[in-house]
């Protein structure tokens, strides 16, 4: 017998897979569906403790005995209070406890209806994860259900908090096994032994079509490098991975706008930040890899393609050294897919894409491109790097578009003997002004401005309104901010360009700020033209 709430049932077979088979229920009508179905399973011994200030000491006392995980699963309301004293001593004692609330929707908190009041987080930092749980969305549930239960034996142990909002109607059983689920495992490379090394190659050789796909990372590996000269991995790493030896660095001027499953691999190993393709991730969601293998210094559970299957922890040539001396070969057809010329972009009229295409095919060697995001990082990714460039970067921790100028300034001032491009959009620059100020000694820095007066990435996505708020429109030029001590030149037409690109390329110390006025309308076509046909 089962709970016919999937979350229920998500939670229950998910305790399962990791191995906790041992609850103290405690009374109640909101818990009822989680402490009916944990009764009724085979393999969980239960026990029924009424008070739950006792019930956490109870769970905490044979999770010490049994030197397992025990949860203790409560009721809305001081139910919950009612543990923080366990809770406190299990955090101490590194005693792995889970702790499982029942909860009224959010909307209810407040609201005079009983037993209601703000469950989520109610331990704070006396517990070593803490999750709400969400009724209607099974791959987060599945998520954090399996963060929790990592959590709880991870570098030590220690008690974890889940609570789960759940709606009425919740006492409805039926006669049906749980559920299959989706399992998180995590390897440690700290404590991997030579039987886990043996098991996780053996799970790779038997899936062929292997692809690393590189985020977002200061610096590539030599180990890695190495790895991606063999046969048993394709290597894809977009400009911000700084791997110039993969296999492919423009996905998305290869995969096309509705990537096909042969795309997809078997087995998927990630490791870095930031993906900035949307079509590598519409691919991988929409077709998931068999296994997805993510590398993760900290141990962090990072389900980007909704399809994780295991944390990978450590530092990555820890993982990448296992695996060069992995002999297994790979689907040398698939490989040979990722290793495709990529699509060769149309010559355009004098626009934002070609300007940026432009530039980058003649960065000096050793010289460092900096890129704002929106436009600038998604127009650079669809042209080829050649091949001296030192380094990519930009800031995609969170996307935004402010401090763009002052993250290259800071880094070009602390690097004086290298070039750094900055290509930048205009809400970008403007947000930044400040960042002008602080690039004043920065003679080694150019920047190139895209200036089309107004966000005009937003004219580019599907059901956008047409509302001028959503766009910003300007009018407004940054040589009226005198340029700031840079030498500057403003581009009006492609008749002004090659001088102002020679400008821009010149050696010669000074800081140089160029702005490029395109067409709105014009870029906002090439784009979608872009995303339509190639």
């Amino acid at each position: 017998m089962v709970s016919e709430k999937p979350v229920v049932q998500e939670l229950v077979a998910l305790m399962l897979a990791h191995g906790v088979t041992r609850a103290v229920l405690c009374p109640g009508s909101r818990n009822s569906p989680i402490v009916a179905t944990l009764a009724a399973q085979p393999g969980v011994e239960c026990r029924s403790v009424t008070d739950e200030r006792s019930a956490g000491f109870v769970a905490m006392g044979w999770a010490q005995q049994a030197q397992a995980p025990v949860a203790v699963v409560v009721t809305s309301g001081s139910a919950v209070l009612n543990l923080h004293p366990a809770v406190a001593e299990a955090f101490y004692r590194k005693t792995p406890l889970l702790v499982i609330s029942a909860d009224r929707p959010a909307a209810w908190v407040g609201q005079n209806d009983g037993q209601t009041i703000p469950q989520p987080g109610v331990f704070n930092s006396l517990v070593r994860f803490s999750a709400q749980v969400p009724e209607d969305d099974t791959w987060h549930a599945n998520r954090v259900i399996n963060e929790a239960l990592l959590e709880l034996r991870h570098r030590g142990g220690g008690p974890v908090h889940l609570n789960i909002p759940l709606t009425e109607p919740f006492f409805s059983m039926v006669e049906k096994p749980l559920p299959p689920v989706r399992v998180i495992g995590r390897t440690e490379a700290a404590r991997m032994g030579a039987d886990e090394e043996e098991s996780l190659l053996e799970e790779a050789a038997a899936l062929p079509r292997r692809l690393i796909l590189l985020g977002q990372q200061h610096a590539p590996s030599p180990i890695l490098a190495r790895l991606a000269a063999e046969k048993q991995f394709a290597v894809v790493g977009e400009h911000i991975a700084n791997a110039p030896f993969a296999d492919c660095c423009r996905p998305d001027t290869l995969i096309g706008a509705t990537p096909a499953a042969d795309w997809s691999p078997d087995l998927l190993i990630t490791c870095g930040g930031d993906i900035i393709s949307k079509r590598m991730k519409r691919l991988l969601r929409t077709h998931p890899p068999k296994a997805h293998w993510h590398i993760s210094p900290d141990g962090e559970v990072v389900d980007t393609f909704c399809a994780l299957t295991r944390v990978l922890e450590g530092e990555p040539d820890e993982f990448w050294e296992l695996f060069e001396a992995f002999a297994e070969e790979g689907d040398e057809g698939y490989r040979a897919r990722w290793q495709a010329e990529p699509a060769t972009l149309p010559e355009h009229e004098f626009s934002g894409m070609k300007i940026v295409g432009e530039v980058l095919n003649n960065l000096p060697e050793g010289s460092v491109l900096h890129l704002g995001n929106s436009s600038a990082v998604r127009y650079a990714q669809l042209f080829p790097l050649p091949g001296g460039v030192h380094k990519v970067l930009c800031n995609r921790g969170v996307n935004g578009i402010e401090g763009s100028v002052s993250t290259a300034a800071g880094y070009a001032q602390a690097e004086p003997e290298r070039l750094h491009f900055l290509i930048i959009g205009d809400l970008s620059m403007f947000y930044d002004l400040n960042g002008l100020l602080t690039a004043k000694p920065c003679d080694n820095l150019r920047i190139l401005l895209l200036n089309n007066n107004e966000g005009g990435i937003f004219g580019t996505l599907p059901g956008m309104p047409d509302c001028p708020h959503i766009r910003a429109p300007h009018g407004e030029s940054i040589m009226a901010w005198g340029g700031c001590n840079f030498r500057g030149r403003q581009v009006i037409n492609a008749a002004d360009w090659p001088a102002a690109l020679e400008l821009l390329l010149n050696p010669e110390p000074g800081a140089v700020l160029i702005e490029t006025y395109t067409e709105t309308g014009l870029d906002a076509a090439i784009l979608k033209d872009f995303s339509q046909k190639y």
